[in-house]
């Protein structure tokens, strides 16, 4: 580890996928992150945006099933762990390499209680959904899915966020929120409200929404 790191982010290595083509492993300040299209996706700054927005949203509720939508190298599922360590997760992540990179660098083999699926997270959804009464509903779902600084449409899509909640009781959608991406979210939010009762959580660079369906919605 070099002294630069200490002062400046240092790129240790480069990586690419068919998913992500421009992936790196940073350090900076002696900590290591994961950054996808320029974007931090995983590392210290991303489980500080979560450990925020669970102590908000879930107060001192326990949750024994998690399932997290946009795993990346496993930084929520470090929060969750030892908020509820006994808690089981399963992580969808659309990107082998992403994969590869967290278990090799981010320890989350280490991780009790996790099932890594290596999936599209919309194609994983409505799978679940097609299984009826043999689909697991969990506690809570987090959605955590970027391309780059894109979100997937289907994310936004109200059809798909109504399916997302036949599978789970509660959920947490991570959106940025700054520049242009703040208008872009706040026109999300006030789409959201047409038909889910929202609460949300902000951080200094994103807002964590967490939505409820209303009755007869």
């Amino acid at each position: 580890m070099s002294v630069k790191a200490y002062f400046a982010p240092e790129v240790i290595k480069t990586f690419k996928s068919k998913f992500n083509t421009k992936i790196q492993l940073v350090n900076f300040s002696g900590q290591l992150r994961l950054d996808m299209g320029n974007l931090t996706q995983s590392g210290q700054v991303i489980e500080k945006i979560w450990a925020k927005a669970l102590k908000k949203h879930t107060s001192e509720v326990c949750f024994s099933s998690v399932l997290i939508l946009g795993f990346g190298a496993g930084s929520v599922a470090k929060v969750i762990s030892k908020k509820w360590p006994k808690a089981k997760m399963t992580g969808v992540e659309i990107d082998p390499v992403v994969i590869k990179i967290a278990k090799e660098y981010f320890g989350i083999g280490k991780i009790p209680n996790l099932k890594i699926i290596n999936q599209d997270a919309e194609k994983f959804v409505m799978d679940s959904r097609l299984r009826g009464n043999d689909r697991e509903v969990y506690d809570l779902i987090l959605v955590d899915c970027y391309q780059g600084y894109r979100i997937p449409t289907v994310f936004e899509d109200i059809k798909f966020l109504k399916t997302l909640k036949k599978i789970g009781h509660v959920v947490l959608i991570n959106r940025l929120f700054w520049d242009n991406h703040k208008q872009k979210t706040l026109e999300f939010l006030k789409k959201l409200n047409k038909f889910f009762t929202t609460t949300t959580c902000r951080t200094p660079s994103n807002l964590v929404i967490s939505f409820f369906r209303h009755s007869g919605k």
